[in-house]
């Protein structure tokens, strides 16, 4: 049977990216009691270049108001915030044996385009049906112009929460989940997670749905680039 492809949403491995990976990787098979400080190094890389390419670059010419800049400061404050000190809370500290585990679940997420040395690496995690329907859609009513104005600008906001979800989700806590963290630090963790939630939503509640068509046609061309299919 022909292999069918399975819509993800997919963050590219950039070269620091990878080499912070493998750097990880490579302690988890040298049982290096480090593998923890690894991978809170991965993850600082991963916050950082998710923060840019999904909220810096694609708002970078929006020519936003002030009000709406301050709504992306807060965003990106807050997960650069909560992503540095959580982290350090659960891994730094980490068993071996859990870092194991971690490994195994990040190796998961590590997909490639094609085979052979030409390959691009991502991070990617697969998508439901009805959400990539939905994108599906929405990336056809938008075709090749480069101004866009969705027939249903709430539902298009909803769909990018429900991405943005699934990144925060499956990157961020998905990892977390093998680590015996503590009822703190869990409830830390949560409390934290809901701020980076209630920040991108914000995001794009208040700031990506009142765009002009251009510059929102231009951030769904961005973000589409991480809506793919393996």
């Amino acid at each position: 049977m022909p292999h069918t492809a399975v819509p993800h949403v997919a963050f590219p491995l950039s070269e620091a990216l990878k080499s912070k990976s493998n750097r990880f990787l490579e302690s988890i098979a040298a049982n290096d009691k480090r593998a923890g400080e690894l991978y809170y190094e991965v993850i600082i890389q991963l916050s950082d270049e998710v923060l840019d390419a999904l909220l810096m670059q694609t708002l970078a010419n929006a020519n936003l108001s002030p009000v709406a800049m301050k709504v992306v400061n807060m965003c990106a404050t807050t997960c650069s915030k909560a992503s540095s000190m959580l982290s350090a809370k659960i891994y730094k500290g980490a068993k071996l044996a859990e870092m194991q585990k971690v490994a195994s679940f990040w190796q998961g997420l590590m997909k490639s385009d094609q085979p052979g040395h030409d390959a691009n690496w991502y991070l990617a995690s697969p998508i439901d049906s009805q959400l990539a329907t939905a994108l599906d859609k929405l990336l056809e009513e938008k075709g090749e112009r480069e101004d866009f104005v969705p027939s249903d600008i709430e539902d298009m906001a909803n769909k990018y929460d429900q991405l943005m979800n699934v990144i925060i989700d499956q990157f961020f806590l998905g990892p977390a989940a093998f680590v015996d963290m503590g009822m703190v630090t869990r409830k830390m963790l949560n409390l934290g997670v809901e701020g980076v939630r209630q920040a991108s939503h914000a995001v794009i509640h208040k700031v990506v749905k009142k765009l002009e068509p251009v510059p929102l046609g231009a951030y769904v061309n961005h973000t589409a680039q991480y809506y793919l299919k393996f």
